[in-house]
């Protein structure tokens, strides 16, 4: 006799595990709209204060920023410098920053007061996140801290337009995606497929986000049974389905699949052994120490996919910094990008032992970017004009 296949079941297999709302919406934090923008315009301006030391300290020189770059590199695109769109095409990429480049006045400078706006959403954000988890005030102070008041960080927001932007998308898609897996909100995991994908196109640093994002939605905590690759694909999609789209124009106009990402992408061998030559000094070693700081919690909490998704995610920058996508002046990315995945994965803590440990992590990894800073030259230097000593 045929089996009957009934409704019901049909319809438990896909309930999920676990809802963060039964009404489908969260509470926004700070709840007034006031506050929330007072927040964030309050956060923007004190990178926006720093953007300024620092325009003033150089006498306007941004030429060894990330934003001096862009700056330099956009306006080209106007003046009749390219024979074909495709050549302009490639040129913009990534395309989404270098457009709104386009449109914001001031050069360099402009782009850091932009930036500095970007920092203070992400952020207001982030403690939104935070707040939603459930994490106490405490905690929730301990975090944002650690990410905002790192010289890492004012560094990135005021001098590198492209990564603020990616890194903005970035984390708020890592937050989505959680969302979106652990807590069944469909929503969330089209919208996170959307914020990867626009942070490839902001940042080509993380080009590969997507992919990392796609696989670490497989190994987070899942609400739905069966569902791994299926999420895995929503989340992947538009970013597959954007750079597809690249390859068949470039294929089309007789240019090349990759001559729309910057024509020139090619492995570079001398950085790769610059790279593993620089390991055993301090500046590669605390490269390496905020990855193995964000393994070993995953291990003490009992989430040990967490350390494969912190290892793609480093091993996806250096990719991207091997085959030429990172822009000059660009440092710290990866540390930021652990900061804003422990932020977006990590559970609330159910104990006094837990507690104590996502609060001391935080910590190291803020003392890490602190000794970071006194490390690369870059960072260094930059410091040095907003310190007053350069």
């Amino acid at each position: 006799m045929a089996r009957t296949v009934s409704a019901t079941s049909v319809f438990e297999r896909d309930t999920p595990l676990f809802v963060e709302s039964e009404t489908g919406r969260l509470a926004k934090y700070p709840a007034s709209p006031w506050a929330r923008w007072g927040l964030r315009l309050l956060i923007a301006a004190i990178f926006a204060a720093i953007a300024t030391i620092y325009h003033l300290g150089s006498d306007g020189d941004w030429s060894a920023t990330a934003n001096g770059a862009l700056a330099e590199r956009v306006p080209v695109l106007t003046r009749g410098a390219f024979d074909d769109g495709v050549g302009i095409v490639g040129a913009l990429y990534p395309p989404l920053t270098s457009l709104l480049a386009l449109l914001i006045p001031g050069g360099a400078y402009g782009l850091a007061i932009a930036g500095s706006a970007a920092a203070g959403l992400m952020l207001q954000l982030i403690v939104q996140s935070l707040q939603r988890k459930g994490f106490p005030f405490g905690m929730r102070i301990v975090f944002t801290l650690t990410l905002a008041t790192t010289p890492i960080f004012a560094y990135i927001a005021t001098t590198n337009f492209e990564s603020i932007v990616g890194l903005l998308f970035f984390g708020l898609g890592m937050v989505d995606l959680v969302r979106f897996v652990t807590w069944a909100n469909t929503q969330a995991g089209f919208r996170a497929g959307l914020l990867f994908a626009c942070a490839a196109c902001s940042d080509s640093t993380v080009t590969f986000s997507a992919l990392v994002a796609a696989v670490a939605g497989t190994l987070i905590i899942q609400s739905r049974r069966g569902a791994r690759l299926a999420n895995a694909f929503v989340v992947a999609f538009p970013t597959l389905a954007l750079f597809a789209s690249l390859a068949l124009l470039g294929i089309a106009f007789g240019a090349g699949p990759l001559a729309m990402v910057r024509g020139d992408l090619a492995w570079h061998p001398e950085r790769l052994e610059g790279f593993l030559g620089s390991l055993t000094s301090p500046g590669g070693l605390l490269f390496l120490a905020p990855i193995v700081v964000m393994i070993l919690t995953s291990f003490a909490l009992r989430f040990p996919g967490t350390a494969l998704i912190a290892v793609f995610l480093a091993v996806s920058t250096l990719l991207a910094y091997f085959l030429g996508l990172t822009p000059p002046g660009n440092a710290g990315t990866t540390y930021t990008l652990m900061l804003l995945l422990a932020v977006a994965i990590v559970p609330a803590a159910t104990t006094l032992a837990h507690r104590l440990l996502t609060a001391t992590v935080a910590v190291v990894l803020w003392l890490i970017g602190w000794a970071t800073s006194s490390q690369w030259a870059t960072l260094r230097d930059w410091l040095g004009v907003v310190g007053g000593v350069a």
